[in-house]
């Protein structure tokens, strides 16, 4: 292969490439499957959760709790600037980047195809698509390895390249026989390529075309060696992810980690059943001393036949021996279940199961409750979290691949939460957020709500004092604003100044706090009337009179 030159510019002169690094680990499985600490195939791995019943009730109950409320499809966003592409979460009526009035709704033509594709059977074996996620939620807790695929209807044009497709029919792919298609850097698409028409050819040079149809070769992501043939996939048609230990190629299987667990709980159940069925092993053996063993099985033989008609028969036996004495002893062979403390050390392997998967008690039927951790609130509460990170995973990842691959950019394939929302909670919270909010404008702070309905707060700026201009005269103060002097003190202050006293005022002035204040004061008697006129009933003695 010859490299081709890169073109000169003074653009490539100053751009840098970030180095590859040389020594990475890349786990690779199948022909060059990975090693691990136990030499565990994944056929291997699948046997060992089928025979574990803790096992198997954890996953079932984390499965059903992730998709108890099924699929919903929700809008990407409530309007769309065509100018500048703004997504807005709330309805408006203008941009907030551009101020542009030209928006968009989510297209409802867009989910037509997915909707009725997804609803029925998306595949030849009549499966759901619900049925679909869930087998792909056991491998993800099995081996930590899930595969989608999708197979397309392609439309080529004149030149043999891809202008559209079309989903056909989705299936899970066998973690046990797909694998990724990648080179010894772990690089997908480097490795092969192959023709979209016809799957068995394959080569190593991107650059040459199909023999049969003359189509350009595609390069090669996935591909499933499974009954002696190897079916390979381009990119777009298999999506690969997982959950627990999530890299580049592949995950890690938590079966490996819990194998001691799991293997010692299969054991115990093994032997439970040996112990309950004709093939236990004795608990022990009862050894006679005798001279005589024929008269010995003679009586054992007639003890056995009396037990069998009745249950509650005691048998007696005598034993002679040398000399007059005789001998019984019980010779012990194993402990009993109680003695080995067996159901204590089943709780403790089952709870670290359990705690490993995120599946409380009260999931697994052990209505066991002592307050701490085994409330059932705080057990369904850690369950949740559990639930909560599965569901990420399709949120993050599967589903957005999926409306991709449909087509669909308008709206969003979600898995709701398990739990539903309390509407009372969040309308609580959102009164407290209303509350806060004024408090902070009363302290003279300015608040403003965003399009997504949260509040912003802002310290206004100090506002400065206009200065008189030249030439204005400066507005006179008064000199007793801010006192307790009241008008009628005023007027004395007046009165002492016209007889030639001195304006100062009281020391000690009465106070006027809780008087009402008297701006004008009372109607001024015999004021420009005759002297017969006026009222001559008034006490001289408290009348104030102005010279």
């Amino acid at each position: 292969m010859v490299e081709k030159r890169k073109r000169f510019s003074f653009t490539n002169l100053f751009r840098r490439t970030t180095p590859k690094p040389s020594d990475r680990n890349i786990y690779n499985m199948g022909i060059q499957e990975r090693q691990n600490n136990y030499m565990m195939t994944a056929p291997i791995i699948y046997s060992m959760v089928q025979q574990s019943v803790i096992v198997r009730t954890c996953i079932t109950q984390l499965k059903q709790e992730v998709y108890r409320r099924g699929y919903i499809w929700e809008k990407s966003f409530e309007a769309m600037c065509k100018s500048c592409g703004k997504e807005h979460q709330r309805p408006v009526q203008e941009c907030s980047r551009c101020n542009s009035t030209d928006l968009r709704m989510p297209d409802y033509k867009q989910l037509e195809y997915a909707e009725k594709f997804l609803e029925g059977y998306v595949n030849s074996s009549e499966q759901l698509f619900i049925d679909v996620l869930k087998e792909l939620e056991d491998d993800l807790n099995i081996m930590d390895d899930a595969y989608i695929v999708m197979v397309k209807e392609y439309f080529l044009d004149g030149n043999g390249k891809i202008r559209m497709h079309r989903i056909k029919e989705i299936y899970r792919g066998d973690p046990v026989t797909m694998f990724t298609y990648s080179d010894d850097d772990g690089v997908k698409g480097n490795k092969g390529f192959t023709c979209v028409n016809h799957r068995g050819v394959i080569e190593a040079e991107p650059h040459s075309d199909c023999e049969s149809c003359g189509s350009p070769l595609m390069p090669i992501h996935y591909v499933n060696r499974a009954k002696g043939e190897d079916q390979y996939f381009l990119e777009g048609e298999v999506l690969h992810f997982s959950k627990y230990s999530p890299s580049r190629l592949y995950g890690f299987s938590p079966v490996i980690t819990l194998y001691t667990h799991i293997m010692t709980l299969i054991a115990m159940e093994n032997y439970v059943n040996s112990a309950y069925t004709k093939s236990r092993m004795p608990r022990g053996l009862l050894a006679v001393q005798t001279r005589n063993m024929d008269s010995m099985r003679a009586f054992w033989r007639g003890v056995k036949e009396k037990m069998e008609q009745d249950p509650h028969f005691i048998p007696v036996m005598g034993v002679e021996g040398e000399g007059g004495k005789g001998a019984v002893e019980w010779i012990k062979f194993m402990d009993s279940l109680k003695e080995m403390e067996y159901v204590a050390v089943k709780d403790d392997l089952r709870d670290r199961i359990s705690a490993f998967y995120g599946v409380s008690k009260v999931f697994m039927a052990d209505s066991t409750a002592s307050g701490g951790l085994n409330n059932e609130g705080m057990q369904i509460l850690v369950t949740n979290r559990a639930v909560q990170k599965a569901q990420t995973v399709y949120n993050n990842y599967v589903f957005p691949f999926l409306t991709k691959q449909f087509g669909i950019t308008d709206w969003n394939l979600k898995l709701p939460p398990s739990e539903e929302e309390d509407e009372i909670a969040v309308l609580r919270k959102r009164e407290i957020e209303v509350n806060i909010a004024a408090s902070v404008k009363n302290l003279g702070f300015e608040v403003e709500m965003d399009e997504d309905g949260n509040f912003t707060f802002k310290k206004p700026e100090p506002v400065e004092e206009e200065q008189p201009q030249g030439g204005e005269e400066p507005v006179e103060k008064d000199p007793y604003a801010g006192t307790n002097i009241d008008a009628s003190q005023m007027g004395q202050m007046q009165e002492q100044a016209l007889q030639g006293g001195t304006s100062k005022p009281q020391e000690n002035p009465a106070t006027t706090r809780n008087k009402p204040s008297m701006n004008q004061g009372p109607d001024k008697r015999l004021t420009g009337l005759p002297l017969d006129a006026g009222n001559q009933n008034n006490d001289k003695r408290t009348e104030r009179r102005v010279g």
